[in-house]
């Protein structure tokens, strides 16, 4: 797979369930935190789970569907149809990695 296309990748990514469509959503949305902001310091950390967040969203998702939400670990940070005004509340509550997504 070392030189799959992006119309590849889109392929594979239209086979996978629901859940891992989030999966992969999340990772890539960490992946580019991580990438333009770096860890504490400007360090990358790396090994993080998501796991636990993973799971509230299987929990919970059919009552979020529409907004935007912000997670820190299982606690549900911020949630609401403006994406801005979630991520501002969850800065100002001092979560380092909350996690965003659409739902």
């Amino acid at each position: 797979m070392e030189n799959a296309s992006f119309e590849q990748a889109v392929e594979i990514v239209k086979s996978l369930p629901a859940v891992d469509k989030r999966r992969l959503q999340q990772w890539l949305i960490e992946d580019e935190h991580t990438q333009l902001n770096g860890g504490a310091n400007g360090e990358i950390e790396l090994g993080y789970s998501r796991e636990r967040e993973m799971n509230w969203l299987s929990q919970h998702e059919a009552e979020y569907a529409g907004q935007w939400l912000a997670l820190d670990g299982d606690r549900l940070v911020s949630h609401g149809t403006d994406p801005h005004q979630v991520f501002a509340e969850a800065q100002a509550q001092g979560n380092r990695r909350p996690v965003y997504g659409f739902r």
